[in-house]
């Protein structure tokens, strides 16, 4: 699949996929940003986070999605 998919369309149950954050011009390019679905214990806030190399772990909100797509999977060996 190559094709970015609506946010509102995104699994909201843990499983971890590809974003397109923020960029309103470009998809973005590999290193993928991958992410995950969240809901904060205390607050009850629900949010998407996102694992970046260089600077930690963001947070981010359905507006801030451009797309989204699966991971890809492995070919049955």
């Amino acid at each position: 699949m190559n094709r970015w998919l609506d946010v509102s369309a995104a699994p909201r149950n843990g499983t971890p996929v590809i974003l397109w954050v923020e960029d309103r011009d470009t998809p973005p390019t590999y290193p993928v940003t991958v992410g995950v679905w969240e809901t904060d214990d205390i607050t009850g806030v629900s949010c998407w986070r996102v694992f970046a190399d260089q600077h930690g772990i963001h947070n981010y909100f359905d507006q801030h999605i451009r797309g989204w797509m699966p991971l890809p999977r492995l070919p049955n060996a």
